[in-house]
């Protein structure tokens, strides 16, 4: 995928050129930009080696400080870790043994998915240098409305993803506060006129509301909670690997609330779904001040990125040859079965504050807005979030194979649509040519269009050609992506929704 961030050197050198027979330019300055000998910034995007900055106008004062106002702020490396990790190790890895896979099946299965993860994450991180935008709402609009002329389109786009986005950390929040009543009301007397379920929601979501008051992630309570949710798995996988090696593991929770879907490989699919790569990799960007041109090989966000995957690996795969029973050789004690269920509860529990954080704000009408200071749209969110979370167990189990097909949707067919509609359907970005350059040669100083510049055009095309291999390797990845294992999943996901199979 080429790149086309211009280094300071090259500026310079088109600055202070000397004057050119053609229109005033000079031509042989411009090819010193990427002379033959060396390697490209444009190259760089293509590997797993360099983490190049955004372009400049992406690290201006205006981004910076709309990065500094988003609710994912400039974090330090350890909190980019933290939210790298903290969305692979929720409610998927929690029904792992329970999906019923066999043990080869759920080794190889985990495998794929994890490094189909890192490979969608990858593709983010390009798409967003290559556009030099710092969230996904705007990737979409630079590939599905890029240019003047088009602000409807444009518009229409922008409302389409918030509307996505927020239904769908919505939904992730709502199944996840229902899956943690559902692993404490075993546990729970049901002794009043009103249903237990509703009463520990209400107590569940109390018991969190301080945390999600926190305007982004970089609040100290979120992201202690987030730390606690993963020690909170961490404790859970010990009493469960216990429970496995005395031959009395069962389910973490009988609950109804998961539809049949959620059995076998798409509960391994749904692990290793993950959000907000693009605005982390912003938020790390924008730690440093001023932003360098190379930061230190410990902020790099590939290198993050790959060690939440392989940490992942290591404690996940476990559980694929664990597998568990609802009448075991040997049951387990309540003090353990209640131990397991707490954690398992908790560390989902502990995350919906920073789901819900991200969340995009509904749009609320201008008179409301003014007359009070009041966050009436994130207590809408919340509200809707408990609302769905005590919805009758009938809607919930469809609801959550919806859950399932959206989040698989979003983490692996959604980027490579992205990545084949900006490169096979766009026309590429440039890599050397500017759009403008001084003619010092003028009476008075006018820009130049080195547009027309005749040896410019060829480095152009050349580089374009240089770069057309790895760019057919990364489309042969990403169409694999997209049709057999997007598409694939979606309509063996859908015929296995219609009873078909």
């Amino acid at each position: 995928m080429p790149d086309s961030p211009r280094s300071s050197r090259s500026s310079h050198s088109f600055d202070s050129g000397r004057q050119s027979p053609i229109n005033g330019f000079d031509s042989t300055t411009a090819l010193i930009v990427v002379p033959d000998g060396e390697e490209t910034p444009a190259s760089t995007s293509f590997d797993f080696s360099s983490d190049d900055d955004l372009d400049a106008e992406e690290n201006s004062d205006h981004q910076l400080e709309r990065l500094r106002n988003s609710p994912i702020p400039p974090l330090s490396s350890i909190s980019v870790f933290l939210y790298l990790l903290a969305p692979y190790l929720k409610l998927g890895v929690l029904v792992l043994p329970d999906a019923g896979l066999q043990k080869n099946a759920a080794v190889l299965s985990v495998v794929l998915f994890a490094a189909l993860s890192a490979f969608t994450r990858q593709i983010w991180y390009m798409l967003a240098r290559y556009v030099r935008k710092s969230d996904i709402e705007e990737i979409v609009l630079e590939t599905f409305a890029r240019g003047r002329g088009n602000e409807r389109r444009r518009m229409v786009l922008r409302q389409l993803v918030r509307l996505a986005v927020g239904s769908t950390r919505v939904l992730y929040a709502a199944l996840y506060l229902r899956f943690s009543v559902d692993c404490l009301l075993p546990f729970l007397p049901d002794v009043l006129a009103i249903p237990s379920r509703v009463i520990t929601t209400v107590v569940l979501a109390a018991f969190i509301a301080p945390l999600y008051s926190a305007r982004s992630l970089d609040s100290r309570g979120v992201v202690y909670a987030s730390w606690l949710s993963i020690a909170s798995y961490a404790i859970w996988f010990s009493c469960t690997a216990y429970m496995h090696a005395k031959g009395m593991l069962v389910p973490v929770t009988q609950s109804g609330t998961l539809g049949d879907l959620w059995r076998g490989i798409p509960a391994v699919a749904f692990t290793f779904c993950t959000w907000w790569t693009v605005p982390l990799y912003a938020s790390l960007k924008g730690t440093v001040q001023p932003v360098t041109p190379k930061p230190r090989r410990s902020g790099s966000f590939k290198l993050l990125s790959a060690l939440s995957v392989a940490v992942t690996v290591a404690v996940v795969l476990p559980l694929a040859f664990f597998s568990s029973s609802a009448t075991p050789p040997q049951t387990p004690t309540m003090n353990l079965k209640r131990t397991a269920a707490v954690f398992a509860a908790a560390s989902l529990l502990l995350s919906i504050p920073s789901i819900l954080i991200t969340t995009p704000a509904l749009p609320m009408p201008i008179p409301i807005r003014r007359a009070t200071n009041f966050p009436l749209s994130k207590v809408c969110i919340y509200l809707i979030t408990i609302g769905l979370g005590v919805l009758p167990t009938s809607i919930t189990r469809a609801g959550s194979e919806v859950i399932l097909i959206l989040a698989f949707l979003s983490t692996y067919v959604v980027p490579a649509l992205l990545h084949i509609t900006i490169h096979n359907f766009r026309r590429p970005l440039s890599i050397v040519i500017p759009p403008a350059t001084p003619n010092p040669s003028a009476p008075r100083p006018e820009p130049s269009d080195s547009r027309h510049d005749e040896l410019l055009q060829r480095k152009e095309r050349t580089l374009q050609r240089r770069r057309l291999g790895r760019r057919l390797i990364w489309d042969i990845g990403v169409w694999v992506l997209l049709v057999p294992i997007g598409g694939g999943g979606v309509g063996w996901a859908i015929g296995r929704m219609a009873g078909k199979w």
